[in-house]
């Protein structure tokens, strides 16, 4: 995120300066409400791990993760303190894990709606560009956009099936029990292939321009951003 902002640092120092507070903002937001639901969605299915450990809060300083946090803002790939889970006391066994893990991807899309409401019912102006920034309203309009996009963004991305994504949890506990003994297998390498990918996605990125990943996220996010806000982008 910083790295892909320096050419506005060198253009336009203070349209810098917000961008990267306003994002950091609603990364901050994505990832606090994103942690609490896995918590939360595990407390009602009968584990009480994650509210023994603290993670039972919207309190961000308990889910974010520094090194993390600090790797997202720089290069754009970075992660929360995973909550814990005990599957042994979930009252639905393998899919309540599924619903645990499909928890913090759909609230990233549910607080994107919410925050889609304030362009749906024109209560902020829409606002995709610093430039276009003159007063308080535009300033909020800035922030609810970056804030929208950043939450479909991780909630699409955290429903790639890859370990340790919360797209795989999700899958293995829909999985035949046949096959679940076997992905579970995977699981534990499955890092690997992620840890590859966005090595790869980050190279070709900053040395050629091109993000595979970005030309599988940024589809759907487009449409759901449409979707949620009744606008353009």
């Amino acid at each position: 995120m910083i790295l892909q902002s320096l050419d506005l640092l060198r253009d336009n120092p203070v349209s810098f300066f917000l961008v990267i507070g306003i994002g950091l903002a609603g990364l901050i937001a994505g990832f606090t409400v994103h942690e609490f639901s896995h918590a939360l969605t595990a407390h009602v299915e009968g584990d009480n791990t994650a509210r023994r450990m603290g993670r039972l809060t919207f309190n961000p300083i308990k889910h974010i993760d520094l090194l993390g946090f600090l790797l997202l803002l720089v290069v754009g790939f970075g992660w929360a303190k995973p909550v814990q889970v005990d599957p042994f006391n979930l009252r639905h066994g393998r899919l309540g894990m599924s619903l645990v893990a499909a928890a913090g991807p759909l609230s990233n899309f549910v607080l994107a709606f919410v925050l889609g409401l304030v362009f749906r019912f024109e209560l902020l102006p829409i606002v995709t560009d610093t430039a276009r920034i003159s007063g308080v309203p535009e300033i909020l309009g800035f922030a609810a956009f970056l804030a929208i996009f950043f939450n479909l963004i991780l909630g699409i991305f955290n429903l790639i099936p890859l370990p340790p994504l919360d797209g795989s949890k999700v899958l293995g506990g829909l999985l035949p029990r046949a096959l679940y003994y076997p992905y579970l297998q995977f699981e534990r390498y499955g890092w690997i292939p992620l840890l590859g990918l966005i090595g790869v996605n980050l190279f070709l990125s900053y040395a050629f321009g091109i993000s595979f990943l970005a030309q599988i996220i940024l589809p759907p996010a487009l449409f759901l951003f449409r979707l949620t806000t009744g606008l353009p982008l």
